[in-house]
């Protein structure tokens, strides 16, 4: 299914109810798609992956440093902490 902006709003109940049913929906603005609404049981998946690819990256690039898994998640767990401190 494909619908406008317009229609989605005006219809919104109709795309949830939808996605209840494993069903999707695109929608566009100015005939360019711009959003999905989609299940959400198939938006976990596609966060999963994207993580789960993220991390793959991520082990390449570590690969060369002779950093360990731990240590890197430690020195971010410090930078984030370090972040939330400075932003209030």
């Amino acid at each position: 299914m494909t619908i406008s902006v317009s229609q989605a709003k005006a219809r919104f109940l109709e795309l949830v109810r939808r996605a209840e049913n494993n069903e999707g929906a695109i929608v566009e603005k100015k005939g360019v798609p711009v959003a999905a609404v989609v299940p959400y049981r198939e938006y976990a998946r596609m966060r999963r992956i994207q993580s789960y690819l993220a991390l793959r990256r991520l082990r390449r690039i570590a690969a060369g440093t002779g950093l360990t898994a731990e240590e890197i998640y430690r020195e971010s767990r410090r930078e984030l902490e370090t972040r939330g401190t400075h932003e209030h």
